[in-house]
């Protein structure tokens, strides 16, 4: 390119990085050369003097794979992206297996220094990517809950209010009984979401029962048809997604029961299938779109300095289908 150019290759390197000392007609004369050429700053090059201007999500496939809805993963991702994009960082994507192997993944990474900053999703009641990340001393974002005695930043969703907004629409409709078909039990989100029904359902007299599944629509099935088969059957039961709600609608069909009118169903998080299902579900709307915007701005205010970033996600007005109703007996 110098020599189409007719200059020295000093000078193409101070036109193509936008330094001083080299005239505009000149840096015209390079960067028209340089589109000719097709060239394309080399991206191996710019991250030895910028650093790795990545991002990184390493995510457990036994928890994303039966315990989230496929939609939920890929609205949270994308919305994330969109917004590293502006930025011009890239998203770095591992599956491993367990907690454990996401730790190592996170020394090899941080030693290499192919991210300026983690995210870790799905967080755990002990959690050993949180040790990891101390002993790294390396920048991160947490998301779903703000971790007690860690200075991390955090994206936090209002699980507590949202769990017992459902308690309370249950609670009108004259049900005490309830169970809940949750995730895996060791997960943050999972206790904060039995918690506050628990709360609330106590609150007014009423009483939780809690299945722990690894969120699989046939674990949940299982666990619906233990639940529903009991001698002390509850009028409503709640789960933590869709799939696991319609897989609830078809037991209650097998068992005999008829939904709303013997069993109450709610679902966690909205999707076409809580719409498409006979009947409809009741559900909360998913906030995995507003959860991934906001952690991609947390992301760029620890990028920016503020390493301790907070942001909260609150969780949309329960859309009422016709898989609730009142109390029958």
């Amino acid at each position: 390119m110098a020599k189409a150019a007719g200059v020295s290759i000093a000078v193409v390197s101070y036109a193509l990085n936008g330094r001083p000392g080299v005239s505009a007609a000149t840096r015209e004369r390079v960067l028209r050369v340089a589109d000719e050429f097709g060239w394309r700053p080399s991206a191996a090059a710019r991250s030895l003097r910028a650093g790795p201007r990545a991002v990184g999500l390493v995510v457990d496939r036994g928890i994303v794979g039966p315990s989230a809805s496929a939609t939920g993963v890929i609205e949270f991702v994308t919305a994330l992206q969109e917004v590293l994009a502006t930025r011009d960082l890239a998203l770095l994507l591992q599956l491993v297996d367990g907690a454990d192997a996401a730790a190592h993944v996170y020394g090899e990474w941080w030693a290499e220094r192919r991210f300026d900053v983690m995210v870790v999703t799905d967080l755990l009641l002990e959690d050993p990517r949180l040790d990891a990340l101390r002993r790294l001393r390396a920048p991160a974002v947490l998301v779903g809950a703000t971790v007690p005695g860690h200075t991390l930043a955090a994206v936090e969703v209002d699980e507590a209010d949202a769990s017992g907004r459902i308690a309370r629409y249950l609670l009108e409709l004259g049900h005490r009984q309830v169970a809940v078909v949750t995730g895996p039990g060791d997960l943050q989100r999972t206790r904060s979401r039995v918690d506050a029904l628990d709360q609330a359902l106590a609150a007014s007299g009423g009483m939780l029962l809690q299945e722990a599944t690894s969120g699989s629509p046939e674990e949940s099935a299982a666990a619906t048809r233990r639940i529903v088969t009991s001698s002390h059957r509850p009028t409503a039961i709640v789960y933590d997604n869709d799939q696991m709600a319609v897989a609830a609608l078809d037991v209650a069909r097998r068992t005999g029961l008829s939904v709303p009118w013997d069993l109450s169903i709610v679902s966690g998080a909205d999707s076409a299938l809580c719409r498409l299902a006979t009947p409809s579900i009741t559900a909360l709307p998913s906030a995995q779109r507003e959860l991934g915007t906001a952690t991609g701005e947390a992301v760029l205010a620890v990028i920016d300095g503020d390493v301790r970033a907070r942001r909260r996600v609150a969780v949309g007005a329960l859309a009422v289908r016709g898989s609730t109703g009142p109390r029958s007996r």
